[in-house]
């Protein structure tokens, strides 16, 4: 995963508008005509020769990541309780919630520079100017949204609320830097959060016995630090400084279609979440301190996914639109299959291995977590497929579809399963709600495979 160039063009050079076969029926219908699909040399192409290798490159990262996160989570169990754990799990979800939704800036400049004549560097401060301002007026609304319904003081809302623009920052700059297939450097800067967020936890919550506000702290320190760090080591796609314009065309463009991709991942992000707050009305925190272990334990085998999808998401967008849908096909295939061998694992090992890591209390994590497993294996290869709807094809809107349907069926089931059967209703309603948007990803993806994509409205 160490390509560190964008194809043969030099860093912030403009793209040749036959560089890539062009995204199609896009969230702006002006985004340019369609390319001749067999107009590009597989040399133009970041990371197309490099996918095998910059899989196992992500995967590597993630082998050592998740065993960092497995820990944050064997430490908040043992010094935050479930209550505690809890709490933690709120706070941080009102800021992820508009980070996924802000977050896709990086990526919408990826699809720009696939599309058209573009330069990276103008693109990108656009981007980082448009994730600042944006974040910068979503704060208030966490910190009184987590205080007055998430039912967590003000005061740990409010420190959640300030690791938004940073957040915001890594995120849009790793996304620039995995259109470009520089896929190293996007690992360390993915690697930063976690590990920071151990250290600053260990410090605050172990040694300084700071609870819940010195491990909300902690997170968000890391997100400062990666920000810092991931400003610097990939200032060669933002430099030199410049106050962007952002009500020109490429502005609006970028905040259009970042924004479609990022309700996509709002509504991913509520459909896997929906039910932690129906179980805070039915069972109270310490439920959903339980139930969020059955839940980390479980998406965690997403990781595998996410690396497949990482390693293609440059040759998918650059590459012609036949040699695209194979490789979409192939890496889907593959995401499905690795990850059901996890969970088979998973399946054997989580009755004995939750209550040794966690303790006592945390027993009851091991059902939920057996019983989301069909449902994440199913999933698993969506996040390969939303590389072509919403970046290849720049349909994010189908991608919306896809997670509005989930997280609607798994609404409606939660309401109806968790009053009688807790946590284990919780994720029969998650299981149930990723299986439906699996199907419907797959049909959208065999539909626009069909057909050429300038015959898609």
């Amino acid at each position: 995963m160490a390509s560190q160039g964008y194809g043969s063009h030099p860093r912030g050079a403009p793209v040749p508008a036959t560089a890539a076969q062009p995204v199609a029926g896009s969230a702006a219908d002006d985004l340019g005509p369609p390319l001749e699909p067999n107009s590009v040399g597989r040399r133009d192409v970041p990371g197309a020769k490099d996918v095998g290798r910059n899989t196992l490159e992500i995967l590597l990262f993630r082998g050592l990541s998740t065993p960092l996160a497995l820990g944050l989570v064997v430490l908040q169990g043992r010094f935050l309780e479930p209550s505690g754990r809890g709490a933690y799990v709120v706070a941080v979800l009102g800021v992820t919630i508009f980070s996924r939704l802000l977050g896709q800036l990086g990526v919408a400049v990826t699809n720009r520079l696939g599309e058209e004549r573009a330069q990276l560097q103008p693109l990108t401060r656009r981007a980082l100017a448009l994730g600042v301002l944006a974040g910068a007026a979503a704060i208030p609304l966490i910190a009184f949204g987590g205080s007055s319904i998430g039912g967590i003081d003000f005061d740990i809302a409010l420190i959640a609320a300030l690791a938004l623009v940073p957040n915001v920052l890594w995120q849009t700059t790793s996304g620039v830097l995995l259109g470009l297939a520089r896929i190293r450097l996007w690992n360390y800067v993915q690697l930063g959060s976690p590990v920071l967020t151990l250290v600053g936890m260990l410090v605050l919550v172990v040694w300084l016995d700071a609870g819940v506000r010195g491990a909300v702290g902690a997170w968000a320190l890391a997100n400062v630090a990666t920000a810092v760090f991931a400003l610097v080591v990939a200032r060669d796609v933002w430099l030199p400084p410049d106050v962007p314009p952002l009500v020109d065309r490429p502005a609006r463009l970028l905040a259009r279609l970042a924004l479609a991709m990022g309700a996509v991942h709002v509504i991913n992000l509520l459909s896997y979440r929906i039910e932690l707050f129906i179980l805070d009305r039915y069972e109270g925190l310490a439920e959903i301190g339980i139930y969020s272990i059955a839940m980390q334990a479980a998406e965690a085998m997403w990781l595998i996914a996410a690396a497949v999808a990482g390693a293609i998401t440059a040759p998918a967008v650059h590459e012609s639109e036949d040699a695209a849908v194979r490789l979409i096909t192939r890496a889907a295939g593959r995401a499905l299959l690795f990850t059901a061998a996890v969970a088979g694992v998973v399946a054997l090992g989580a009755p004995f291995a939750i209550p040794l890591a966690l303790g006592e209390a945390f027993d009851d994590a091991a059902r939920p977590l057996l019983l989301l497993l069909p449902g994440i294996v199913l999933y698993a290869p969506v996040s390969v497929l939303v590389v072509y709807l919403s970046v290849r094809r720049g349909r994010p809107r189908l991608s919306v579809g896809v997670a509005a349907a989930g997280g609607l069926l798994t609404l409606a089931l939660a309401f109806a399963l968790i009053p009688r059967y807790g946590t284990e209703g919780a994720a029969l309603a998650s299981t149930a709600g990723y299986v439906a948007a699996a199907g419907l990803a797959w049909a959208l993806f065999l539909r626009l495979a069909r057909k050429p994509p300038h015959t898609i409205g």
